[in-house]
């Protein structure tokens, strides 16, 4: 690239001359990028690069508010610098109760008076990852420098910061994350057998929910806590605000006019329109290894259907297995929208197969495929069961001595094929 194709922007972001011939992929989307990161080392489009100018604002603008924050492990000190909206917030969270039209001062004493028990009480929610966590805040002597942490766990910091567990500040223009002692001390007390089994019980339940919402999309919440209870040996834990605190830190589903719902489905008022049609009398029973196993990394890729679709799709056709397993998960996902037809032509579409013969072969491979996955319009049976479920009930059904004879002459069953019984069981077609 020439010199004089080229400018300089803010950011150590330079601009391509767009009417160049030379072209390049944006490392985030992989559009046509027109800026070279020179900090990265890297294209990034107009659109990618625009967003991380959002980003960048909003981290100096995050960075100005948490200067105004204490350094401090007193709890007293962490809450009194934060806006009244913030104490509330957290309040709310922890269920701290009469809170409307107090004002700052009050609100932040009625919140420190009752905070250890809330927080003691909260913690008997938590799973093996949760306490994880916080141990590690404790073991770093309660505090985490922001550039330390992974992705993941900065994602799940919000949830702890939303319970005022932990609290974001600045100190030589470092970020930093700050762990009350009052905190500290409740997760050193809780140290013991006795909540490590606990742990242990919590994060069975939570992962077998996680996967019965991959299975099963939406569930009423009384239904929800009851199919849960099934596997419940933890009598003391309340599972409904098990499954609350669940949704607030995995963000995986939603509590929504008495459903827990899939934050996968936008509309799920569709969704319990299509469970009525399909009039699917009672949910399909799921063992709890395969519930536990929809939590594993690929699980789609990694279940029966999965292995059996991989094998014969790469024995076929030449393919990186990334790609078979993003095609996977799409089309697991597609189908709960979709026809399973429909879903299998819009992935044909998108693979862009022109062969006909190909698409033929394709096509036959994926049906097979999207047949085999739980439907939430069918309470999690796939459509394959469904069918069989369908020939189940036919074969056993029982024909009456008056009702028309089902070799279809039009007289009643007993003048005909039944003249030597009172019913018959209808053959299997």
């Amino acid at each position: 690239m020439k010199e004089k194709d080229i400018k300089l922007t803010d950011n150590n972001i330079i601009e391509m001359d767009i009417n160049k011939k030379e072209k390049h992929e944006c490392y985030k989307c992989g559009e046509e990028a027109i800026f070279y990161n020179t900090e990265v080392e890297k294209w990034i489009c107009e659109d990618c690069k625009n967003i991380e100018d959002e980003l960048d604002k909003l981290a100096a603008k995050m960075e100005k508010k948490l200067s105004k924050r204490v350094y401090s492990f007193d709890l007293k000190e962490l809450i009194e610098c934060l806006s009244k909206d913030e104490i509330y917030n957290i309040a709310r969270n922890l269920g701290v109760a009469k809170i409307s039209g107090l004002n700052k001062d009050k609100l932040a004493e009625k919140l420190i008076e009752e905070y250890k028990p809330l927080i003691e009480k909260r913690i008997g929610l938590f799973e093996e990852e949760r306490y994880k966590i916080l141990k590690s805040y404790i073991d770093n002597k309660g505090v985490k420098n922001f550039d330390d942490i992974d992705e993941e766990e900065a994602d799940k910091s919000a949830y702890f910061i939303q319970q005022g567990i932990i609290y974001p500040t600045v100190k030589n223009d470092e970020s930093m994350f700050l762990m009350p002692k009052v905190v500290q001390k409740i997760i050193k007390d809780k140290n013991d057998i006795d909540y490590r089994r606990v742990l242990k019980g919590n994060t069975e339940l939570i992962n077998i929910y996680r996967g019965m919402n991959k299975a099963y999309g939406i569930l009423k919440v009384e239904d929800a806590v009851k199919m849960l209870e099934r596997f419940n040996e933890n009598t003391d834990v309340s599972l409904l605000e098990l499954l609350r605190e669940a949704s607030y830190y995995y963000n995986e589903f939603r509590e929504e006019n008495s459903y827990f719902i899939n934050n996968e489905i936008d509309n799920y008022e569709e969704v319990l329109n299509d469970i009525k049609k399909e009039d699917i009398k009672e949910y399909a029973v799921i063992s709890k290894e395969e519930l536990l196993s929809m939590n594993e990394e690929n699980w789609v890729y990694n279940s029966k259907a999965g292995k059996s679709f991989y094998k014969e799709f790469t024995s076929m056709f030449s393919v990186d297995k990334d790609m078979t397993i993003a095609m996977m998960d799409d089309l697991a996902l597609d189908v709960q929208e979709l026809e399973p037809s429909e879903a299998v032509d819009k992935m044909i579409e998108l693979i862009n197969i022109d062969n006909e013969e190909v698409r033929f072969v394709a096509s036959k491979m994926m049906n097979k495929f999207v047949n085999k996955i739980r439907l939430w319009k069918l309470k999690g049976t796939s459509t394959n069961d469904a069918k069989a479920n369908v020939i189940s009930e036919v074969s056993s059904k029982v024909v009456g001595r008056n009702d028309p004879c089902t070799c279809g002459s039009g007289k009643k069953y007993k003048k005909c094929c039944g003249r030597n019984g009172n019913v018959v069981v209808l053959p299997i077609k």
